[in-house]
């Protein structure tokens, strides 16, 4: 049974071959786990007004270029969560966690020795593929 749903943001900060994730503080459900910086989309928000917020306030960075990239569906806790992750290609500023998290800027490959969310894990094949093709 579905109790409700929630729609959540999630950028994929790119530069050059690598990506930037962030590890969940242990403040954070699910501490200990990389993910793709993001969060929940607010009432009256855009899907993009939400991605430049939560990367405003995750990361201290204005982003300049996006797009949507992939939806993936879950239910957790009979809460229906999708997640939009999106290509994010141009940004100012350095990222700076402002959430206790800890970043970092991998590759597809160094990906395989993190331990990602499981909505993030299952689409860094499809990203690794992605990416190849940029």
């Amino acid at each position: 049974m579905t109790i409700g749903r929630m729609d959540v943001v999630a950028g994929i900060i790119l530069r050059q071959e690598r990506f930037l994730v962030a590890r969940r503080s242990r403040a954070m459900a699910f501490p200990g786990f990389w993910e793709f910086p993001g969060g929940k989309v607010e009432a009256g928000e855009t899907l993009g007004e939400a991605l430049v917020r939560e990367l405003n306030e995750e990361l201290s960075i204005a982003i300049d270029a996006f797009s949507l990239w992939k939806v993936k569906e879950k239910k957790i806790k009979g809460v229906a969560i999708r997640l939009y992750f999106h290509l994010v290609t141009d940004f100012s500023g350095t990222p700076t966690p402002r959430e206790g998290q800890e970043l970092a800027w991998i590759t597809c490959e160094e990906a395989r020795g993190y331990s990602f969310l499981p909505a993030d894990e299952e689409i860094l094949s499809e990203l690794s593929l992605c990416l190849q093709t940029r």
